[in-house]
């Protein structure tokens, strides 16, 4: 999971401070491992800040501690795109799937890059799921290991269910009129 790319993501629908980034998140399949928490926030922040992505605007309150609400620059936004339409031409993990994290925001794309995206993520995983049978197959005929064996049958059933659901959701795509995003957070 890239926590930063959330992060802008976020920042994409409106400028946040640091607890409604957070909240936004708690639970959102988009944090991945878990939820995400203020040692991974926090630093998250500062870095981006550092990179120029993002500017903090420290918000006096009367009764509450000063809070600091963070905006996108142009920088970040440029950012956000290559990570959201960029090439992933490396194969995927087959136990990882940072294509979830992407599809949370893929409404900030228009509906054809949308569609692309779709089309080289479902070879790429069709591709994996290959290498993955072939390599089951030398496993059985080398290794008789039964947790080995299942392992890679793992492997294989996640990737099957990946192509499945990327199918689905890219007939969905076709099939529907989305909105593209009017406003990409001006």
């Amino acid at each position: 999971m890239s926590v930063a790319h959330t992060i802008l993501g976020v920042l994409m629908d409106a400028p946040a401070h640091g607890y409604a980034i957070k909240k936004q998140l708690a639970g959102a399949p988009t944090a991945g491992e878990g939820p995400l928490n203020d040692g991974q926030l926090y630093p998250a922040l500062a870095r981006m800040e550092r990179e120029g992505w993002i500017t903090k605007e420290v918000v006096e309150q009367r009764r509450s501690p000063s809070k600091h609400l963070y905006r996108l620059t142009d920088a970040g936004r440029g950012e956000f795109f290559d990570w959201l339409a960029g090439d992933r031409s490396r194969a995927p993990h087959p136990w990882k799937f940072d294509f979830l994290q992407r599809c949370a925001f893929l409404r900030h794309l228009d509906p054809g890059r949308v569609e692309l995206q779709l089309a080289a993520e479902i070879e790429r995983v069709s591709e994996c799921l290959t290498g993955l049978e072939r390599f089951a197959g030398e496993v059985a005929a080398r290794d008789p290991d039964l947790y080995r064996e299942m392992l890679v049958d793992y492997g294989i059933r996640i990737q099957r269910l990946r192509r499945d659901w990327l199918e689905e959701l890219q007939g969905r795509v076709t099939r529907s009129t989305l909105p593209v995003a009017a406003a990409r957070n001006a």
